[in-house]
């Protein structure tokens, strides 16, 4: 299998996606095969697993050619060409046609397996006529069968002329490549392939075969189980998880659990679920109107922007509506003058909110200007006058800075006349710029936006937002007061009990007399009186400017919309992204356990850890403590994080109270196998007593084997003779 790539638990929120391995494969290229190499006697070193092949001069620093060992080949088409690894462009479509030269991991189809060497001795450039110049280093299965074994070197001696062979334990090579010692220590080998797991023991640097324990589960049998509870869960997406996106979810998205009760437990709570799940995003094609995020993103800013346009002119249209409405009743006013009805007239004037005949003619032509300007930026005309002030016409007050004491009653009259129109001229000088300013707010936001900066309309938004919020904080703190001022005993009531005191003292001119207002329930309600509403004083102009505020942000911040807008019960939504989503959990964990519990796909084996100390148990306490320092994890199906971690938990509950243990793991569980056979195939003392020559086949037959470090042992098949 292919290594697995240690996932970070801080990503498990992110959506990841589907790399399709398995349709980005390119084949394999043809190498050279220069004199250097022809003339040489180089091994070729071959990593013949049931999963991966992988091949390579002895010389080389890695294999030039790793591919899937499968074959896909018409049946009852003898002129369809084969296709071998690589070759095979999308692997799902021809996953019927696949043929294998392996039965767990012995090889026992020899027709796959003289096509997977033609395809290898081609593709590393070898073009010899009729033979292969060059030993070879080929690794097999632990305890592979003799008869096995006497196919493959016939295979290999009179189909391909090889001059010899050595024959050697892919997981004890990796053993071998980790440890320099390994021809003289102890140790148990722990190795878990594609479709089996072995547990060999080690004494004094050979395998003891007696001992030596497969189980029948692997990499295939854990991508499969997932598989099928994906397609179980999901069964609306049937057919794209596949195999392939299985075995890719296995290498990339699952862990073995140090302690799976206790971890399946976990996954049952909804917080460590959502925390911990991997959510995958299958392909998918989007339906008519259906865009991507970042397209849909771009879309819904120019609609925003479009809608946003669409308000400013039914704004202005408003705007003009009423503007030509109010021109409209004061040219009806105006006209009363020309009727000579003066006291009409006077009366209507007032009512309108000015003084004179003079006031009323100039708020006719500015209203008139205002109407034209506004018909002009409607028509996207602009008349150059956009830009220039206008100046409000101050009226004149002159009555009010003058005491009362020296006024005549008439002028009295006049001054509390003038109070009124200057709160009314006030009130609408306020909302007049309240208006500009928050039309100047609207016009800066637009701009930002048709801009496109992001960050200076996100800045922009929340200036808007914290003017709004000081308006509502403010107004808080008035309706605070108020609601002070109801209370009797509050200390805003008491204040301002003792303010109405101090000022009816004064007016019936008491002083130097002891202050009892407020003391009595009468006076209470004299208080409340005096002061109906509280001290409500709420403006008009800064209700306005509020709204207006909202107004905006409702237009320009759909947060906002959301926050200030009562949603709805139930809210149908359809997200068909997030429909094609493959959501990974309690599965993490439940595939990979399979090699500890294989029951969890209906097979009646014992597991890794139980396996493990049976193994131990048909040794000694001696022998059990020199072999237990050492025990190595090797094999593409070992590369699950935390596996390491629960192997040392199950090997503390099995092991004697405080006796020691070690347990190691390859750098590279998948590729140490092929540097393993490098480093042995480059050992002049290995090369010279390991290989088996034409010459020993042709004595002592196929089956034959010289034992090394990283071999089988050898024992000789019985003849079948009376």
């Amino acid at each position: 299998m292919a290594s697995f790539s240690t996932i970070n638990e801080s990503q498990a929120d992110n959506i990841f996606k589907f790399q399709d391995y398995h349709l980005k494969v390119t084949p394999d290229p043809n190498h050279d095969y220069p004199a250097s190499l022809k003339n040489s006697a180089v091994p070729l070193v071959i990593d013949n697993g049931s999963c991966f092949c992988r091949a390579g001069w002895a010389t080389d620093a890695s294999p030039r050619l790793t591919f899937r060992n499968v074959i896909a080949k018409q049946r009852g088409k003898k002129d369809w060409e084969a296709q071998v690894g690589n070759d095979i462009s999308n692997i799902e479509v021809v996953r019927w046609l696949l043929k294998t030269q392996f039965d767990h991991d012995v090889v026992t189809q020899y027709d796959s397996q003289e096509l997977i060497f033609d395809h290898l001795f081609s593709h590393l450039g070898i073009n010899t006529e009729g033979a292969i110049h060059h030993p070879i280093v080929l690794t097999e299965t632990a305890c592979n069968p003799n008869y096995c074994r006497q196919l493959m070197s016939e295979l290999l001696f009179e189909c391909y002329h090889v001059p010899k062979i050595a024959y050697g334990v892919d997981s004890l090579f990796s053993y071998y490549y980790r440890f320099p010692d390994a021809a003289i220590s102890d140790g148990l080998v722990l190795s878990s392939g594609y479709q089996t797991t072995h547990i060999l023991p080690i004494v004094q640097g050979r395998i003891d075969a007696q001992y030596c324990k497969r189980i029948n589960v692997g990499g295939c049998q854990a991508t499969g189980f997932l598989h099928r509870l994906l397609q179980l869960k999901y069964p609306a997406h049937f057919a794209a998880v596949n195999l392939s996106r299985a075995e890719e979810l296995m290498n990339e998205h699952t862990y073995m659990a140090t302690d799976y009760g206790a971890e399946v437990d976990r996954w049952m709570g909804a917080e460590y679920y959502n925390k911990n799940a991997h959510k995958i995003q299958l392909p998918y094609t989007p339906l008519p109107g259906w865009s991507s995020a970042e397209d849909g993103k771009k879309e819904r800013r120019q609609q925003q922007i479009k809608r946003l346009q669409e308000v400013n002119a039914k704004r202005r249209q408003e705007r003009l509506a009423s503007d030509q409405e109010k021109l409209q009743q004061l040219k009806s006013v105006l006209e009363l003058q020309e009727e000579d009805d003066d006291e009409s007239f006077l009366k209507a004037v007032e009512e309108m909110g000015y003084t004179s005949a003079e006031e009323l003619v100039i708020a006719i032509n500015k209203l008139s200007a205002s109407i034209q300007r506004v018909k002009d930026k409607i028509q996207g005309i602009q008349t150059g006058q956009e830009n220039v002030p206008q100046v409000e016409q101050q009226k004149s007050f002159s009555l009010l800075s003058i005491p009362d004491e020296q006024l005549t009653e008439e002028q009295l009259e006049q001054k509390k006349r003038q109070r009124v129109l200057k709160n009314l001229q006030d009130s609408r000088l306020r909302a007049k710029q309240t208006h500009e300013d928050c039309k100047e707010l609207m016009d800066e936001g637009l701009k930002l936006l048709e801009e496109n900066k992001e960050d200076a309309f996100q800045a922009w938004v929340e200036r808007v937002r914290k003017i709004r919020q000081e308006l509502v904080d403010s107004r808080s703190q008035r309706q605070e007061l108020k609601s002070e001022l109801t209370k009797r005993r509050s200390m805003a009531s008491q204040q301002r009990m003792r303010t109405i005191a101090q000022l009816a003292q004064e007016k019936s001119g008491k002083k130097g007399k002891e202050d009892t207002f407020g003391m009595n329930d009468e006076d209470w309600d004299v208080y409340k009186e005096i002061n109906k509403d509280g001290g409500d004083s709420d403006s008009e102009a800064e209700q306005e400017k509020l709204s207006e505020l909202e107004q905006i942000l409702r237009d320009f911040d759909p947060k906002f919309e959301k926050q200030t807008s009562p949603q709805p019960a139930y809210r149908m939504t359809f997200d068909l992204a997030e429909y094609y989503q493959v959501h990974l959990g309690v599965e993490r964990i439940r595939a990979p356990e399979v090699m500890f519990q294989p029951s969890l796909i209906g097979l009646h084996h014992a597991g890794l850890a139980e396996t493990l100390q049976y193994v131990l148990s048909k040794y000694d306490s001696k022998m059990q403590d020199r072999l237990v320092q050492r025990i190595y994890l090797t094999g593409g199906n070992m590369s699950y994080p935390n596996l390491q971690q629960r192997l040392e938990t199950e090997l503390l509950a099995m092991r004697p109270f405080q006796s020691t243990f070690q347990v190691f793991k390859a750098d590279k569980p998948s590729l140490d196998a092929w540097n393993g056979a490098k480093k042995w195939a480059q050992d002049a003392n290995q090369i010279a007593s390991g290989f088996v020559t034409k010459a020993e086949y042709e004595e002592k037959g196929g089956e034959y084997l010289k034992e090394h470090v990283a071999s089988n042992l050898f024992t000789s098949t019985p003849s079948m003779t009376r």
